[in-house]
This record gives structure tokens, sequence and C-alpha cells, in this order.
């Protein structure tokens, strides 16, 4: 009597075995993936929103001026602007982006509206001439980044660098970044104006 010869290959058993490690793994493993790009893309809004706060400190710094930046409370949005009235604050108390406030105002002119830099000038009879500049310029944070916190984030620089909080209070202000794996990054302003971030 013939035994059975078996034939080479794998039967459908040992096949659906090694298909179901291989989604295991591959299961892990994409979620590791989506993890750390979703962490990327918080580390990119953190320093986009950085270079934000670098700006307005500078641009407080160079114009004698007091800017600020608010960001809006469990949304993306947040606002770069100029605190011509001193208190601490923007001038749109709303943080709705879809009705901005456009005007433009002279730099070296505290309220006066302007539509281009020779709007500015600093005597009519001298050819020097300010600067015209948005009164708030709206930002987005990348997709799915949020500012997290019972509070809108505010901090004014004034013209020495040193920030300020929404009361005018001189001191430490942080803002807290989160992304939709509630990761978190806190992005803070020490009392002398230097800006860090801690996980």
């Amino acid at each position: 009597m013939a035994g059975k010869i078996r034939s080479p290959g794998y039967t459908l058993f040992e096949t659906l075995i090694v298909i179901l490690i291989i989604g295991i793994f591959s299961a892990i493993f994409l979620r590791e993936v989506l993890n750390y790009i979703a962490y990327a893309r918080l580390r990119e809004a953190a320093n986009q929103f950085i270079a934000d706060l670098q700006y307005a400190k500078n641009m407080a710094q160079v114009t004698g001026l007091s800017w600020g930046i608010r960001g809006c409370r469990n949304s993306s949005y947040y606002k770069i602007f100029i605190d011509h009235d001193g208190d601490c604050k923007d001038t749109d108390l709303s943080c709705n982006p879809s009705n901005p406030d456009e005007t433009k105002v002279c730099v070296n002119k505290f309220n006066t509206s302007c539509s281009s830099d020779s709007d500015c000038a600093v005597d009519l009879s001298s050819p020097v001439i300010g600067s015209c500049r948005p009164r708030t310029i709206y930002k987005t944070l990348s997709k799915g980044i949020i500012f997290s916190g019972p509070f809108d984030f505010y901090v004014v620089f004034d013209r020495k660098g040193y920030p300020f909080n929404y009361s005018c209070g001189f001191g430490a202000v942080n803002a807290t970044l989160v992304n939709q794996n509630n990761s978190s990054l806190r992005v803070i302003i020490d009392k002398l104006g230097k800006i860090r971030v801690e996980t």
C-alpha cells in the first residue's frame, strides 16, 4: 500500500496563521506610525506658534508698541495683534476668524487707520514714511491641533520684550497645545520673555 505523498506547500491553516501574525504586527506598526505622525504635527504646530511669538516680541521691540498673541480656547485659531490702547487685549473680543478685523493701522501713529505706508508719513514735508500694518493677523495651527485650557491664551510683549498676561500682569505665561491623540506640548514664556517648549 502506497502512503500518501504530501505535496510541497502549506496548508490552509498554516497560511491563515502566517496572515494573522502579519496582520497583528502590521496593526501595531501602523498605530505607532500614526502616533509618530500626529506627534510630529504637534511639534510642527508648536514651532510655528513659537515663531509667531518671536515675531510679536521682535515687532514690539522694533516698533516700541505692545504686540500680542491670543490663542482661542479649544480651537486651532490664534491672532497676532497690535495693542494700541495698552489694555493687553485685542480689539476684537470674539475668536471668530470668519468675521476678521481687517483694519490697518499706522505703527508710528496710535489709532490712525491706513491703507498703505504713505498714509503713515511722519511729517508731510518729510520723505520719512511710517509702517502700515494689519491690526490683527489671524493664524491657524496645523490640522487637529488645538489650544487647551479653561481660558483663551493671552500674551502681550512690551517694547523691552517682557511678557504681560490678559490683565496686564507682568510674568510668565504658558499655552498648552493638544493633538487628536491627547498628546500635549506646553509653550512657556518666562518672566523675561524667553520662549521654550516642554512635553
